[in-house]
């Protein structure tokens, strides 16, 4: 299933003209990859679907300018809305509150966020109809993932003094107690050891399962590659090539304008054995 569909997408600054049409898909319980040289429109992109960029208006006719959420057209739509219906976006620089605790930046989302006010969207199917909405329940949650990063010995410190991979695990729990359909992140992997993008890279296998859509733009290739379902290239702000690992690898525009001869060949190597 779909749940965000991107239409044709056209984004400009001034006269310049930065996405020129970009489609893509991401279905529930994938990991979706956005690769691309720097400048190619992916950050552009991933603003405009959350919403920190306005487009155009959805043309019918021509289906373009058209963002759907779950069958939903959200052009229109807030960033908190966005954010309420299961869209969440981590940018690359740090969205934490660095003078605030561990602690405190994830319990916000408790005190804050709707969902923890028993507002659950109407796409969410509640098996429990008794689920519960409490602290307890909150905590239970926010102690599990805690556990599952490895973030239990730094709870007391503030979130400036963090490294950069503990930085962005906690980015990653405090989007999950947002209970998110589709998460997307702008290059998560940049200034992270690689003890930690090994945790992030499970972390989102995992969640691909419980059916929430992970969405990656970043210049890691080989990383993204390794657990990627579906990949899009976008070279100067249009997709040239989508599809599997051997669909990027065959084609030769992003051969000879993206990977460059010896990396592809390193990279069909590695995963085309």
């Amino acid at each position: 299933m779909s749940f965000l569909s991107v239409q044709n997408i056209k984004q400009a600054f001034g006269k310049k003209l930065i996405l020129r049409g970009v489609s893509f898909e991401a279905n529930l319980g994938e990991v979706v990859a956005l690769l691309g040289p720097n400048g190619a429109g992916k950050t552009t992109l991933l603003k405009s679907v959350t919403g920190l960029l306005p487009i155009n208006s959805y043309d019918v006719e021509s289906k373009t300018n058209g963002l759907f959420l779950n069958n939903n057209l959200i052009n229109n739509w807030s960033v908190s809305k966005r954010v309420f219906n299961g869209l969440v976006y981590l940018p690359q620089n740090c969205s934490l509150f660095e003078d605030l605790s561990v602690l405190d930046n994830l319990k916000l989302v408790y005190e804050y966020h709707p969902y923890w006010r028993g507002k659950v969207p109407s796409y969410k199917l509640v098996e429990d109809s008794n689920l519960s909405f409490s602290k307890k329940r909150f905590e239970e949650e926010m102690y599990k993932w805690i556990e599952k990063t490895n973030l239990s010995s730094v709870l007391s410190l503030k979130a400036g003094q963090l490294s950069g991979g503990q930085k962005r695990k906690l980015e990653v729990i405090r989007s999950l107690l947002m209970h998110p359909q589709v998460i997307m992140f702008d290059e998560p992997f940049a200034g992270v050891d690689p003890k930690s993008i090994y945790e992030l890279k499970s972390i989102f296998v995992e969640l691909t399962v419980t059916g929430i859509s992970i969405l990656i733009s970043d210049h890691n290739v080989d990383q993204l590659l390794s657990i990627a379902n579906k990949i899009y290239v976008i070279i100067d702000g249009m997709v040239v090539v989508s599809g599997g690992i051997r669909d990027i690898m065959a084609n030769p525009y992003t051969q000879e304008m993206y990977f460059g001869k010896q990396f592809h060949t390193e990279m069909s190597e590695k995963f085309l054995e």
